[in-house]
């Protein structure tokens, strides 16, 4: 019987890197929504705070999506 497949150092590194950046979006996303939802706006005023939210969202988002990226291709595989 074979053993079982392992993740090499670097391997390792990237998926804990990953994970790690998947729990500080978490808690920025909970951040923002937090902070800006605290805002009170003046009437006629554009709500500006949760384009800036979303924004910071969609650039999290795409340095998560690198990161997995780079967890996905260290993967361990089979020769």
């Amino acid at each position: 019987m074979e053993g079982k497949v392992q993740r090499s150092w670097g391997g390792k590194l990237a998926l804990w890197a990953f994970y790690a950046f998947c729990c500080y979006f978490v808690w920025m996303m909970a951040r923002f929504l937090w902070v800006v939802s605290d805002i009170q706006t003046p009437p006629g005023a554009d709500s500006g705070q949760w384009i800036s939210a979303l924004l910071g969202a969609v650039v999290l988002g795409s340095v998560g999506v690198l990161l997995g990226a780079i967890a996905w291709y260290t993967r361990p595989r089979e020769d």
